[in-house]
């Protein structure tokens, strides 16, 4: 199994869309495309960097770019809608699109039923129903247009939420009941962590910028993202440091030194505060997909029953 799998875009839209039934998909990466699944029917196995979810009927999750993803069922009922869209394509329509997170979490909020989600299935569903009947790629680009506006207009926004066992996940901000609140300055400060987190960033140099005092934005960040300040640090430090850790050849101790932890031991901690693994026990179970007997298993299924399904989103919206 490669771990940058290419897509093979047929269209000049560069768009894609499949009905399956996947029993094993190892960990593998897409550079600049999005992935999208809808659980259509049945339930699958996420793992979607080191976070693990089991998605059931009407599920939408979403597969961002250069992020190792793998998708398992043991259901042999289950069935999925993959899009697949191609963001190098798109990127001149949408300012700033290859640097964009994306996220759906219903298998969180499980509300299936909010008109945004009944609306992405049915976008989604389009998406199948435009890409099979083969017409114009214009048609098709122009929907793939709509698709994208209506994801960064909707699934973008996020905060951090703790659970009942203190672990931390990402929630779409649309499900935490705050989406009329100024979060500008928090994105602020999210992506100068990410353009630096390589360097010793300070509280004090970051309240500057934004002209408050360091206790004021320690808890302004708090408040609002979910994350304390070192948090955010720690946490998008182990993000870069996994994905060198699954696509680089380079040992624990030079990754620790690229992503700005001081030794190996302190990104050891680290990561498994995060990832629940060391940082060579998160390279190796990567590492075990990336054998020659790990193979990508479909199941067969009934493709008039996904059809039916289909249509029914097509027809809920």
């Amino acid at each position: 199994m490669q771990y940058t799998e290419q897509i093979g875009y047929k269209s000049e839209a560069r768009i894609k869309a499949r009905l399956e039934s996947i029993e094993y998909y190892p960990f593998h990466i897409h550079e600049n495309s999005l992935e999208i699944i809808c659980v259509l029917n049945g339930t699958v196995e996420i793992c979607d960097s080191a976070a693990t979810y089991t998605l059931s009927y009407g599920d939408v999750h979403m597969f961002n770019s250069g992020i190792p993803h793998r998708i398992t069922s043991s259901d042999p009922e289950s069935i999925i809608l993959t899009v697949q869209i191609d963001l190098n394509h798109y990127k001149y329509h949408f300012k700033g699109l290859e640097d964009i997170s994306f996220i759906c979490d219903t298998y969180s909020d499980r509300d299936l039923y909010s008109m945004d989600i009944k609306y992405l299935r049915f976008m989604l569903a389009r998406t199948y129903q435009l890409y099979t009947e083969n017409g114009s790629a214009i048609r098709l680009e122009q929907h793939a247009r709509e698709l994208l506006e209506l994801l960064l207009s909707q699934f973008v926004q996020y905060v951090y939420r703790e659970d009942e066992k203190k672990k931390v996940h990402i929630v779409r901000l649309q499900n935490t009941g705050h989406i009329y609140k100024n979060y500008d300055r928090m994105y602020r400060v999210v992506d100068y962590v990410r353009r630096h987190y390589s360097e010793k960033l300070s509280l004090t140099g970051l309240a500057e910028m934004e002209f408050l005092s360091p206790a004021h934005l320690s808890r302004y960040i708090k408040d609002t993202l979910g994350l304390s300040f070192s948090q955010l640090i720690s946490l998008t430090r182990c993000e870069n440091a996994a994905h060198l850790l699954s696509a680089a050849n380079k040992t624990v101790d030079q990754i620790a030194a690229e992503t700005g932890f001081a030794n190996r031991n302190h990104m050891a901690v680290q990561f498994k505060k995060w990832y629940d693994k060391t940082p060579s026990g998160y390279r190796d179970a990567i590492r075990e997909d990336l054998k020659p007997t790990a193979t990508i298993k479909h199941r067969t299924f009934d493709y008039d029953f996904a059809k039916v399904l289909l249509d029914m989103h097509l027809d809920e919206y």
